[in-house]
Formats: C-alpha cells, structure tokens, sequence
C-alpha cells in the first residue's frame, strides 16, 4: 500500500525551510509515514531533492519525491501533477493532502484516476481572506474539497462542524507536538530581566503592532522578542524605535533551535486576530512557557484562561501588557498555569499518537476504496 502526499497549493520542502518546518514534516510524519506504508510519493511544487532536506537512509530509500524540472507556477503546477505523475499518483491507495489549499491535484486525480483523498481542513480559508476575486475561487476549492474527499481531517471542533456540512466524513486529529524534544528546562523558571515570546510569521494577522505597544507599559528593561520571518519586519523595527522599546528580531528560527529559544522565555505571546489551531502554543505549553494569548476561537481551544494560560483583547494593547505582567509578578501563577498547561498537551496533543490515528484513518480509507 503507497501513500501519495499533496503540500498546499505551492508548498514544497523548500518553501517549508523557509519557515523552518522541514525538520517537523520529516521527522514527525515521514519517518512514521515510511514504517506504515510501502512506499510514500511526495508531490512538490518546487524543483528540490529530498537529498537536500535528510540524510536519513530509510527516508531516502522510501520516499519519492516528485519535482518539476524547473520553475513554474502553482496554478500551473496544481494541474500538471495528475497528468505529469499519473503513473505515481495510480499507484497509490490513497492521497494526503496537507491544507485543503492543495486539493486541486487530488480532485483531478480522483476524476481521473480513481485515487481517494484525505484533506486537513485547519482553517476557513475561503471566508477569512481578503475580499475580491480570490476569496470567491478559494471558497468554491474549498467547497469542492470538502464535498469530494473520502475524509476531512479537521483541527478544531468548530471546523469539525463547518466540515461536516458539506463532507462525507470527518475526523478530529488536531495538530501535535513532540512531547521529548519540545519539555521544559531543568531548572524551571530561568532568572534576569524579562524575555517576552513570539514565534510566527511577521504578517499583518498576527496583530504584532500591539505586542510591541504593550511593550511599553511593561516594566523597563524587559525584552520583547519576535522570532520569524515576514513583510512587516521594517514596519515593526520602526515602530519599537518610535516607542523607545526594546524588540529583537532573530529571523527564522529552525525547528531544532525553537526548544531552546522557548526555554529562554519568561512569556510566551500571540496575539493573532484569528487563528486555526496554533502549533506554536502547543510547543511554548509543552515547554513550560506561561501562554498569554489573544481571545479568539483557535486560542481558545488550547488556552483556559486562568488554567493554562491568560486570554486578552486583541486589541487592546494594556490588557496585553497586564496579563504579561500578571505572568511575571503574581507569585505562583506562572507555575500553575505551565503546570497545567504541560499536562494537557502531553495528555492530548503529543504528535506520535496523532500520528498514528492519521495512518489509520488513510489505511482505513485505502481499504474502503479497494486499493
């Protein structure tokens, strides 16, 4: 039994470094993936070698990776795949694809070639982006993703119910994290001057102007850093400038230094308008990072404000600063809330369980196909 794996519409493990989660993707699904199945085909949008991303043997003998000889464009790639790689995409039982952005080569190769498809639906992409031509195409792949898939992998339980409305069946495995590598420090709570978190893209839903503005109503000498790449990089170094406050801007950080950076924190920040199922707090809860984080669904579904971590106002940066401040002050809530917070991830989202129901829902759907 083969698996095929679809990115999201122009994503490739070149794309994924850029971001510094090629390491998550190989270590955390391709080297289970290899174990479960005979063989795993990998369908990218960027011409790249696996070669360039492991040195893992087995990865290497396992897995195929599927490359265009050249640049081209997503759109354009999107549907080449099937036609490109038919032969690859017949043979195997069942298709994974990671965002329902990706789905494109999957319905085609569904119409085509009779392969089933599983698709993550980790967030309500056709409603929440920008209004206009794009948002209308987006909503109706999404539409037809969800309509057509043989599963829908949903993150949340408020995704689980938008999906349910148009698929035929759904399966709640939210995203993980690996418990052993992503644990608190030995030491517990480190000391000096306050260091304030954030890990993420530098883009405009993130609301990062407001965790620099409530910068200044924190205590003087603390250290706000965000750690990422992004567009509003220049924007952001000014505004600290303008509010005197002091922000560091690391860059991209890679997935086997991010444990460490965690570590160095006293608080962990996100401040996002919306969010999906955010890794990024279940790796700062898994290594013992107090969570403050803005009141939004995706938030809430990991953060109990008073219990494992403290929920704000996005828009306010003051209420921002005072839950930070609550955090570094208040005797024992740190504690308590990491306490918590480090329970619940290992008990609920530590990546190899999830993992492994994910394999058996993809078997599962081979078999029902017959393949």
């Amino acid at each position: 039994m083969r698996l095929g794996l679809l990115p999201a519409l122009g994503g490739s493990l070149t794309e994924l470094r850029r971001t510094g989660q090629d390491t998550r993707l190989i270590d955390g699904y391709f080297r289970r993936y290899v174990e479960a199945f005979d063989g795993v085909a990998y369908f990218s949008y960027a011409p790249e070698a696996l070669a360039q991303f492991t040195a893992d043997p087995k990865v290497l003998d396992r897995v195929r990776l599927y490359a265009p000889p050249r640049p081209v464009s997503r759109g354009a790639r999107a549907w080449a795949i099937p036609r490109e790689h038919a032969e690859a995409m017949r043979a195997c039982a069942v298709l994974r694809v990671f965002q329902i952005t990706g789905v494109i080569p999957a319905l085609l190769a569904r119409r085509r070639l009779g392969v089933p498809y599983v698709t993550t639906y980790g967030f309500w992409y056709g409603q929440l982006s920008t209004p206009g031509p794009r948002r209308v195409l987006k909503a109706l792949v999404e539409r037809l993703g969800l309509r057509h898939a043989a599963a829908v992998i949903v993150t949340t339980e408020e995704l689980r119910a938008r999906a349910a409305r148009l698929a035929r069946r759904v399966e709640l495995i939210p995203n993980g994290v690996d418990t052993s590598r992503f644990a608190p420090a030995p030491g517990g709570f480190r000391g000096g001057k306050p260091r304030i978190l954030y890990v993420g893209r530098l883009s405009p839903e993130k609301n990062l102007s407001t965790v620099v503005a409530a910068a200044r109503h924190l205590d003087a000498g603390s250290t706000t850093i965000l750690a990422g790449p992004g567009p509003l990089r220049q924007s952001l170094e000014a505004q600290a400038r303008e509010l005197g406050v002091l922000v560091e801007f690391p860059g991209l950080v890679e997935q086997a230094r991010l444990p460490a950076l965690y570590r160095s924190a006293d608080a962990f920040v996100l401040a996002s308008f919306t969010e999906g199922h955010p890794k990024v707090l279940l790796e700062a809860m898994a290594c013992g990072v107090p969570c403050v984080a803005s009141d939004c669904a995706g938030n809430r579904s990991l953060v109990t404000d008073g219990q494992t971590g403290l929920l704000f106002d996005p828009h306010s940066a003051p209420a921002l600063a005072g839950c930070v401040r609550r955090v570094l002050t208040e005797p024992g809530l740190a504690e308590s809330l990491t306490h918590r917070a480090r329970e619940m991830v290992v008990a609920r989202y530590d990546l190899g369980r999830w993992v492994e129901q994910e394999i058996a829902l993809l078997k599962s759907v081979a078999r029902d196909a017959g393949r």
